[in-house]
Protein backbone atom coordinates (compact mmCIF):
# COMPACT_ATOMS: atom_id res chain seq x y z
CA UNK A 1 0.00 0.00 0.00
CA UNK A 2 2.86 2.37 0.82
CA UNK A 3 4.39 1.66 -2.59
CA UNK A 4 1.18 2.61 -4.37
CA UNK A 5 0.94 5.89 -2.45
CA UNK A 6 4.62 6.65 -3.13
CA UNK A 7 4.25 5.93 -6.86
CA UNK A 8 1.10 8.07 -7.00
CA UNK A 9 2.88 10.98 -5.34
CA UNK A 10 5.87 10.66 -7.69
CA UNK A 11 3.56 10.57 -10.71
CA UNK A 12 1.71 13.71 -9.57
CA UNK A 13 5.00 15.56 -8.98
CA UNK A 14 6.29 14.47 -12.41
CA UNK A 15 3.13 15.74 -14.09
CA UNK A 16 3.52 19.04 -12.24
CA UNK A 17 7.05 19.46 -13.56
CA UNK A 18 5.93 18.66 -17.12
CA UNK A 19 3.02 21.10 -16.87
CA UNK A 20 5.30 23.81 -15.44
CA UNK A 21 7.78 23.36 -18.27
CA UNK A 22 5.02 23.59 -20.86
CA UNK A 23 3.64 26.77 -19.31
CA UNK A 24 7.12 28.33 -19.04
CA UNK A 25 7.91 27.66 -22.71
CA UNK A 26 4.47 28.49 -23.99
CA UNK A 27 3.91 24.91 -25.09
CA UNK A 28 5.63 25.66 -28.38
CA UNK A 29 8.27 23.69 -30.20
CA UNK A 30 11.73 25.16 -30.24
CA UNK A 31 13.13 25.78 -33.68
CA UNK A 32 16.04 23.76 -35.01
CA UNK A 33 17.26 26.70 -37.09
CA UNK A 34 16.75 30.45 -37.31
CA UNK A 35 17.95 32.52 -40.23
CA UNK A 36 17.17 34.29 -43.49
CA UNK A 37 16.07 32.81 -46.78
CA UNK A 38 18.82 33.41 -49.35
CA UNK A 39 17.47 31.27 -52.18
CA UNK A 40 14.38 29.44 -53.40
CA UNK A 41 14.28 26.42 -55.70
CA UNK A 42 10.96 25.72 -57.40
CA UNK A 43 10.88 22.17 -58.74
CA UNK A 44 9.38 21.63 -62.17
CA UNK A 45 6.77 18.97 -62.79
CA UNK A 46 9.12 16.81 -64.87
CA UNK A 47 11.77 16.27 -62.19
CA UNK A 48 12.02 14.25 -59.02
CA UNK A 49 13.25 17.29 -57.09
CA UNK A 50 11.11 18.95 -54.45
CA UNK A 51 10.67 22.61 -53.67
CA UNK A 52 13.34 23.86 -51.31
CA UNK A 53 14.77 26.98 -49.74
CA UNK A 54 18.35 27.83 -48.88
CA UNK A 55 18.58 29.36 -45.41
CA UNK A 56 21.58 31.13 -43.92
CA UNK A 57 21.53 31.19 -40.16
CA UNK A 58 22.19 29.34 -36.94
CA UNK A 59 21.39 25.70 -36.29
CA UNK A 60 20.31 26.03 -32.67
CA UNK A 61 21.59 22.60 -31.62
CA UNK A 62 25.25 23.46 -31.15
CA UNK A 63 25.03 27.08 -32.35
CA UNK A 64 26.51 26.23 -35.74
CA UNK A 65 26.29 28.96 -38.36
CA UNK A 66 25.95 28.17 -42.01
CA UNK A 67 23.65 27.46 -44.92
CA UNK A 68 21.12 24.63 -44.98
CA UNK A 69 19.00 23.50 -47.92
CA UNK A 70 15.51 22.81 -46.54
CA UNK A 71 13.22 20.54 -48.57
CA UNK A 72 9.55 21.51 -48.59
CA UNK A 73 7.16 18.55 -48.82
CA UNK A 74 3.37 18.30 -48.77
CA UNK A 75 3.63 17.63 -45.03
CA UNK A 76 5.69 20.78 -44.32
CA UNK A 77 3.61 23.30 -42.41
CA UNK A 78 4.27 26.92 -43.41
CA UNK A 79 3.11 29.66 -41.03
CA UNK A 80 3.28 33.47 -41.04
CA UNK A 81 3.77 35.14 -37.67
CA UNK A 82 2.57 38.72 -37.35
CA UNK A 83 3.01 39.94 -33.79
CA UNK A 84 1.07 37.51 -31.60
CA UNK A 85 -0.99 36.19 -34.53
CA UNK A 86 0.01 33.11 -36.52
CA UNK A 87 -1.63 32.48 -39.90
CA UNK A 88 -1.24 29.75 -42.49
CA UNK A 89 1.20 30.40 -45.30
CA UNK A 90 2.12 28.74 -48.58
CA UNK A 91 5.32 27.97 -50.44
CA UNK A 92 4.55 31.03 -52.57
CA UNK A 93 4.69 33.27 -49.50
CA UNK A 94 8.37 32.40 -48.95
CA UNK A 95 10.64 35.17 -50.28
CA UNK A 96 14.41 35.80 -50.18
CA UNK A 97 15.40 38.03 -47.26
CA UNK A 98 12.63 36.82 -44.93
CA UNK A 99 13.56 35.72 -41.41
CA UNK A 100 12.38 32.20 -40.62
CA UNK A 101 12.31 29.73 -37.74
CA UNK A 102 12.46 26.12 -38.88
CA UNK A 103 11.92 22.75 -37.24
CA UNK A 104 13.27 19.74 -39.10
CA UNK A 105 11.90 16.26 -39.45
CA UNK A 106 14.42 13.48 -39.76
CA UNK A 107 18.19 13.81 -39.93
CA UNK A 108 20.32 16.56 -41.42
CA UNK A 109 22.20 15.06 -44.37
CA UNK A 110 25.85 16.04 -44.25
CA UNK A 111 26.43 17.36 -47.75
CA UNK A 112 27.37 20.79 -49.03
CA UNK A 113 25.21 22.55 -48.15
CA UNK A 114 23.67 20.32 -45.47
CA UNK A 115 20.16 19.17 -46.39
CA UNK A 116 17.14 18.72 -44.16
CA UNK A 117 13.40 18.31 -44.54
CA UNK A 118 11.24 21.02 -43.05
CA UNK A 119 8.54 20.02 -40.60
CA UNK A 120 7.42 23.56 -39.81
CA UNK A 121 8.60 26.87 -41.25
CA UNK A 122 7.51 30.06 -39.52
CA UNK A 123 7.97 33.33 -41.41
CA UNK A 124 8.75 36.04 -38.88
CA UNK A 125 7.28 39.49 -39.69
Amino acid sequence: MKNIILLSMLFVMFMGVVYGAMVATGGQQHSDMTGKIIGILVADNNSTNTNSILVQGVITNGNQQGNVSVRITNETQILRKDGNKTNDGTFGSLQPGQSVDITFIGPIIQAYPPQATGNQITIMS
